[in-house]
Parts: structure tokens; C-alpha cells; sequence
């Protein structure tokens, strides 16, 4: 075999086909192997990496209100007291997160956390009803506004709430920088106020 500068070409003869091997000195050939390709990380990746599903759930919890009527008049009295409880869930909407990149560094801005599911339903609600001999118990339509008072007062009270704001927000940024170091080339993940 003839050596030609840093290569060596071979030539292999099996049963008439002719194949040329070209290989080239050991350091240079393991400096290449070792050396990967440098990933140019671009924002759209990360933003469909993220809405792969519409919201990340950060926060669950169970709500409960209790709202009471009471209504006395000189024929006697009517009161009730409605109980309504379910579950809250807390996150982000994926659409709503900011993502830039630069290099291999995503720079990520999360929305503040909200109410995305409110569970209370109307048949689990318990009611208690007191009323005196002349007067017919609480209706419908009275219980069904004591409901909706209920429900409005947990919305607020979860909005302000802010040990759950403050958990759902760290949860969302540890589910939000996992999702993004799983993809090829992220180096880190860093969160913009």
C-alpha cells in the first residue's frame, strides 16, 4: 500500500467488486468522534415542546364555603344554610408563556397563575333548612343565589390566596424548566420576572 499524507487508501477486491476504504490518522479520527455538532437552539422548539397541551395544571386543592339566609318576620322565620364544596385547579396557559433563547440558554416568562378548573357541583351542595310553623322552607331560586354567592366568594378567595399562588407559580416553573431541559441542546433554563 502507498501512504498519501495523512490518509491511507486500501483497496479490497472481493469476487470483482472493488471497494476503497479511506480512513485517516488515529488522533484525528477520535477528535471527531468526541467533538459533537454544536445544536442551534431556535424558540420555536421550546414553544411546541410547551403546547404540546393547552394549560399546565400547577396547583390542585379543595375549596369550601358555607353561606347562610335568614329571614324572621312577625308570622315567623325562614332560614337556611348552604354548604358547597368541590376541587380548584390552578396553572398557566401555555400559550401565555415568553420564551427567547439565547445560545443554549432559554430565557422564560411565566404568567402569574389562575384559576383553570372550578368543580362545585350543584348536587353535592348541603343544605339545611329552618322554618317556622307559618313559613314554607327557603325555595330554589333563593338557594340557587346562595350557591352563586358561594361560588364567587371561593374564586375570590383563591385569587387571593397567596401561599397557593406562590406554590402553583413554583410548581409551573419546575414542571415548565423539565419540560425544557428534555429537549437536545438546552444547557439551561433560566425564569424572567
Amino acid at each position: 500500500m502507498k501512504r498519501l499524507g495523512p490518509y491511507v487508501l486500501g483497496a479490497v477486491i472481493v469476487g470483482g467488486l472493488t471497494f476503497s476504504v479511506w480512513a485517516s490518522d488515529e488522533a484525528e479520527s477520535k477528535a471527531e468522534l468526541t467533538t459533537p455538532a454544536p445544536i442551534v437552539l431556535h424558540e420555536e422548539t421550546i414553544v411546541n415542546a410547551l403546547t404540546e397541551s393547552a394549560q399546565l395544571v400547577t396547583l390542585t386543592g379543595k375549596a369550601e364555603k358555607t353561606e347562610r339566609y335568614s329571614d324572621s318576620r312577625w308570622y315567623g322565620k325562614q332560614e337556611a344554610m348552604v354548604n358547597v364544596r368541590g376541587t380548584f385547579k390552578l396553572g398557566v396557559n401555555t400559550k401565555d408563556i415568553e420564551i427567547s433563547t439565547v445560545g443554549n440558554v432559554v430565557k422564560v416568562t411565566l404568567p402569574q397563575p389562575k384559576l383553570i378548573a372550578l368543580s362545585l357541583p350543584y348536587d353535592n351542595m348541603t343544605i339545611t333548612n329552618d322554618s317556622g310553623l307559618w313559613r314554607k322552607d327557603v325555595n330554589e331560586s333563593q338557594l340557587k343565589a346562595l350557591y352563586s354567592e358561594a361560588k364567587s366568594e371561593i374564586k375570590s378567595d383563591i385569587a387571593n390566596d397567596k401561599r397557593a399562588q406562590d406554590k402553583a407559580e413554583a410548581s409551573a416553573e419546575k414542571t415548565v424548566e423539565s419540560l425544557i431541559l428534555k429537549i437536545n441542546g438546552v444547557e439551561a433554563v433560566k425564569f424572567v420576572r
